[in-house]
């Protein structure tokens, strides 16, 4: 049973999108049918298909297939804690949902799984954290293939990487413990079977089965440190530039291991943001002291710069200079890699330079806006009398209530004016 609980990679697709990228997600795909076992009277599919069940009695959830153990402490899990030199099983729980009645009194009915195959993909990346994704297929399944993710995590931080051990894939079946199963399974994939590794796997949960390997837990031999640095200046992972800045980049590099790594090469990539000082690429190590130059396209290439064998504990360093072109805003980052015969993983690490952010710009005053001019228009009887008297009395608001008297007593106010021109 499954003690984490995991969600089809489908329904996440738009949280995908906005929250992380895609290869830390760990979860099971596609989305397809899914039932609840209810009991033995549960009816089976009517086709083939693998891990389709929840609720089962001898497993839980069914579409969480893929899980892991540590050697010592077999008791598996969806994400795993490890730390370099352990040693992880990792299992897949094969299940084909068809209904038992379509298997055929000899196995040749159409509920048969045909050329059934499991394949382990392992991260093929130095990290801190990691997934590994299991795929079941089959000829005739409905869907075709079916995945499922288990997680690995850095106990301490350290950077690993998973290797397969050869020879440790197999089956545990209801008719053999431990049924042989082919190293392609981290490759192209392996047939696996009830009795026989041929691809045939019958409907029912007493076909089901495990599918297990071992991998190994294995320590990052060489170490890259990316920095950046005015001229005269510390280096440092981050730095303040403005356009038309010179700047160092600066490449460690070291051989962590008990054992010499042969041909090391270094890859870098400079952001779009500065341009290489020409004849500036240097390479010191205990053979050159003083510094050796580089040519200024090699470490830029997919195959990198080959720096030479170091032995056990040594190391080196490469320096460039760059200036920041006139254009460049924001923040940009600078990546490089460090690779050996022994050690085909990249490492990598990165630098960042950040432009200051240009002032905002003030913003021009708003010009006020002009009193418009009076329209000239029909000229007003002057305000005498008893409407002078009233506007300043009640203001304008109270000559409006005398407005309708005014009206009808207009002849009155023609004499009231007469009157007092006398």
């Amino acid at each position: 049973m499954k003690l984490t609980t995991k969600i089809g990679l489908a329904s996440l697709a738009t949280f995908v999108a906005i929250a992380m990228p895609l290869m830390t997600i760990a979860g099971w795909y596609p989305n397809r049918e899914i039932r609840k076992w209810d009991g033995p009277n549960t009816p089976g599919f009517d086709h083939v298909t693998f891990n389709s069940f929840y609720n089962t009695p001898g497993y839980g959830n069914e579409t969480e297939f893929f899980d892991s153990a540590q050697s010592a402490n077999p008791t598996y899990t969806d994400v795993q804690n490890v730390q370099p030199g352990q040693e992880i099983y990792l299992r897949t729980y094969v299940h084909n949902g068809a209904g038992p009645n379509l298997n055929g009194a000899n196995f040749d009915g159409p509920g048969v799984a045909r050329n059934t195959t499991v394949k382990i993909q392992l991260p093929g990346a130095v990290g801190t954290a990691m997934n590994a994704v299991s795929q079941i297929s089959a000829s005739n399944a409905q869907p075709g293939s079916v995945f499922d993710t288990t997680e690995f995590k850095s106990a301490n931080g350290t950077p690993f990487h998973l290797s397969y051990v050869a020879g440790s894939a197999h089956a545990v079946t209801r008719q053999n413990a431990n049924l042989p199963l082919s190293d392609n399974i981290v490759t192209s994939g392996a047939l696996i079977g009830e009795s026989q590794a041929d691809g045939n796997i019958p409907g029912c949960f007493e076909f089901a089965e495990y599918v297990i390997v071992k991998v190994k837990v294995e320590a990052v031999p060489l170490t890259i440190t990316k920095t950046v640095a005015h001229p005269s200046q510390a280096f440092v992972k981050s730095v303040e530039a403005k356009p038309g800045d010179r700047l160092y980049y600066k490449i460690d590099f070291n051989n962590t291991a008990n054992v010499v790594q042969h041909n090391l090469a270094l890859t870098d990539k400079l952001p779009a943001q500065v341009q290489l000082i020409p004849g500036t690429i240097k390479l010191y190590n205990a053979e050159n002291p003083n510094g050796m130059a580089l040519p200024d396209n090699t470490l830029f290439t997919a195959g990198g710069q080959s720096v030479g064998d170091y032995a056990a504990k040594i190391n080196g360093y490469v320096l460039m200079q760059v200036t920041v072109k006139p254009d460049a805003t924001g923040t940009f980052t600078n990546s490089a890699c460090v690779r050996s015969n022994e050690e085909t993983f990249p490492i990598c690490d990165t630098a960042k330079v950040v432009t200051p952010t240009p002032p905002t710009p003030p913003v021009p005053p708003i010009p006020p806006t002009p009193t418009p001019t009076p329209t000239p228009g029909t000229p007003s009887l002057p305000a005498t009398g008893m409407e002078s008297g009233l506007a300043a009395a009640l203001g304008m608001t109270g000559l409006a209530g005398f407005t309708r008297a005014y009206r009808k007593s207009k002849k009155g106010l023609v004499t009231t004016k007469v009157n007092k021109s006398r």
